[in-house]
């Protein structure tokens, strides 16, 4: 294909991008582009010109609807969406797999409804088909939206006056007008029920999807039925006038209530709209009836059984009159009684008000239990329910970390340590007094009021090859769990000038040390208690780093009461005890761009550890720079422990695909399948004492 051609296909993509069409028009505009890049199947071309595009395709992909379209139409687009996922080039939009998901989930009902099935629970209001005429044009495709609106009604002083949202500089004269002959009609049909309508209102009608396009009167029957049911329920009326679910109307409405038509080219095209959507009723002007009716047994011999019917209606009594399309009803005297009251709450209101604000300061001075906390970068304070500060602790926690719950969890935690329905305070890593970057070793339990219970400092004395470790070590909260009816809580210990770690347990009722620990050669970063495998013995999941590969580990052990260590190489190796028996043990050597800056080991994201239980994966980030705070490198390990993803960050594509440009670091390129790939093939599992790929597990 003539790249030339391309290129003014491209420049004629963009133009329509800037226009006012529809999500849904865009994203047919870029189909057409794309299908014409995809069939060159030039790698270098659709490398070229498909990732331009990318952002707004899965923008306009993700507020797709099924509705109203053609069932041929969402095919394509799932077939293409399928295509590009295959090319990698959407690796670092996370979303998109679960946006193609979803139109197929969609789709499928959409299917179920052409078939007969009804499976569309609609809201009970007045739909209405809007067509995009402009899109209609430049795509030869039948585009619009189900409408629907919201009407909010006020008492006003001087004049009624009508709110469109959302609004526009110019309203149309015809909807304007509309606006006001379906409010008359609205109003003289309420009288019949309400004794005494206010002279005038402040109308708010609120488009619910907010497509931009309504032209033209043909929105009048549905908003005459809209303002009616609201006016009623404003009023109180002991009548209430409803809508019937799944169903649409189109035709505007004179001052005498009598439906216009719209016309037979606009009345079919609604007809194919309302077909693939979960409408089952649509109301037309009655001289268009036959008209509507033609184009629906048009449909009907592709999908014989779908469910739509069409009733062509001459005027708003007849209309009023069709109980199965408007639901006249009565209601209950407690009913009205209950919404009397509502509307009439204010005094009653502000005794309720008093008496809360009242109550409100008195409990929240006498609760001393904390209950939450909250922190600002240097402090931690601890609340009560009613939100008061109690206390508060010298903890400093970077700026970029205090919306991390994973890493606040870490530092300071409340629990009942002794089941008497008051909580205790644990906390670590607290700031030494007059000292700005010094962490107190301690851990430290204190009671509601602050007052200090018990405290616990990790001193364990190991050695390995290469040194006598200290036993200068800074603890971290991991987390509590109930062993042989003891609660306990389980701390992570990092050696401060050296490379060992451990995760330990102490009581939580007075801070003794219990048995069983488990030694890491490589400071661990995070970790949490889970039973992975549903029998009853819980295990720890963690990351961190190990000193002796070099390398980002994933670990998962088995808790017990024995001391065990973490295999590594024989140099950096914790002496004297047990190698630990690994329910799962992943390496995360460095990528090309970390060798090329001579990085060590990878730095982690802090805080960036968690399980995801809804897709069932662990995650944790790569960061770019030391203080470990801007995310590089996302990966997520399956529950399996065998197939792991992962997400290329934008700022480490763009710095390393300039050294790649630049000849320093070798192609592929990194927002791509294939260095994904290259990542993945040097991942590296511990199997049976030994380290395999992945195609050896």
């Amino acid at each position: 294909m003539n790249i030339l051609y391309l290129e003014q296909e491209r420049v004629l993509l963009k133009e329509k991008l800037n226009t006012g069409f529809s999500n849904q028009a865009k994203l047919l505009f870029i189909y057409d582009f794309f299908e014409k890049i995809l069939a060159t199947q030039n790698q270098n071309l659709i490398g070229s010109y498909l990732p331009e595009f990318l952002s707004d395709y899965i923008h306009c992909l993700a507020s797709w609807t099924v509705c109203g379209m053609k069932a041929e139409v969402h095919k394509l687009l799932i077939k293409q969406a399928e295509k590009i996922f295959e090319t990698g080039f959407t690796t670092s939009h996370i979303a998109f797999e679960g946006i193609v998901k979803r139109l197929k989930d969609d789709f499928e009902k959409l299917q179920k409804i052409l078939n007969g099935k009804n499976l569309e629970t609609f809201e009970p209001k007045a739909y209405f088909p809007l067509l995009e005429e402009e899109a209609i044009k430049a795509t030869g495709i039948t585009i619009g939206v189900i409408e629907s609106l919201t009407i909010k009604i006020n008492k006003a002083k001087n004049e009624t006056k009508f709110i469109i949202v959302p609004s526009e500089k110019e309203i149309e004269e015809k909807i304007n007008e509309q606006i006001k002959q379906s409010w008359q009609n609205a109003i003289n049909i309420s009288k019949k029920y309400v004794r005494k309508v206010h002279p005038y209102h402040e109308v708010i009608i609120s488009f619910d999807n907010k497509a931009g396009f309504c032209k033209g009167n043909s929105l009048g029957t549905a908003l005459t039925l809209s303002f009616i049911e609201e006016i009623l329920k404003t009023y109180n009326s002991p009548v209430t006038i409803k809508v019937g679910e799944g169903i649409a109307f189109t035709g505007g409405m004179n001052e005498q209530g009598k439906i216009s038509n719209t016309s037979f080219e606009i009345i079919k095209q609604k007809v194919e709209l309302l077909f693939y959507s979960g409408i089952n009723l649509f109301i037309v002007p009655k001289d268009e009836e036959e008209a509507a009716n033609e184009k629906l047994t048009e449909l009907k011999k592709e999908f014989p059984h779908r469910d739509l019917r069409i009733i062509g209606i001459e005027d708003l009594n007849d209309l009023l009159n069709r109980r199965n399309i408007i639901e006249i009803k009565k209601q209950p005297i407690a009913v009205r009684t209950g919404k009397f009251i509502k509307k009439n709450w204010a005094a009653v209101a502000v005794i309720l008000f008093l008496s809360a604000i009242i109550s409100f300061f008195v409990i929240r001075d006498i609760d001393t239990n904390p209950v939450s906390i909250v922190a600002d970068g240097s402090k931690i304070y601890i609340k009560n329910k009613s939100g008061k500060v109690l206390w508060d602790k010298d903890i400093n926690v970077p700026k970029y970390l205090i919306g991390q719950p994973n890493f606040l969890k870490s530092t300071i935690l409340i629990v009942d340590i002794n089941s008497d329905g008051v909580n205790e305070v644990v906390t670590a890593r607290e700031r030494i007094k007059d000292e700005q970057i010094s962490s107190d070793p301690y851990i430290k339990c204190y009671d509601y009021s602050g007052n200090i219970i018990w405290k616990y400092s990790f001193k364990d004395e190991v050695v390995s090859e290469l040194e006598e470790l200290n036993t200068e070590y800074s603890s971290l909260l991991c987390d509590t769990f109930t062993v042989n009816g003891e609660k306990s809580l389980f701390l992570i210990s990092n050696n401060g000038n050296s490379f060992s770690s451990a995760i330990s347990r102490i009581s939580l009722l007075d801070g003794r040390r219990q048995p069983g620990t488990f030694w890491a050669s490589g400071h661990i970063m995070g970790a949490f208690i889970k039973d992975i495998d549903s029998d009853s013995k819980p295990e720890i999941v963690g990351f961190g780093y190990d000193n002796g590969f070099e390398d980002i580990v994933f670990f998962v052990y088995e808790i017990d009461t024995l001391t065990k260590v973490r295999p590594t190489t024989e140099k950096y190796l914790i002496r004297n005890y047990p190698i630990a028996d690994m329910k799962a043990y992943i390496r995360f050597p460095k990528t090309d761009y970390e060798i090329y800056h001579q990085t060590r080991t990878p730095s982690l994201v802090t805080g960036s550890f968690s399980d995801e239980e809804q897709s069932r994966k662990y995650t944790f980030g790569f960061a770019k720079n030391k203080d470990n705070s801007e995310p590089i490198i996302s990966f997520r390990v399956d529950y399996n422990f065998k197939d792991i993803d992962l997400v290329i960050l934008s700022s480490y594509r763009v710095q390393r695909d300039t050294l790649v440009a630049r000849g320093i670091l070798k192609p592929p390129y990194t927002d791509t399948k294939e260095y994904c790939n290259l990542i993945k093939s040097k991942l590296l599992f511990y199997k049976n004492g030994k380290w395999v790929k992945r195609e050896e597990l």
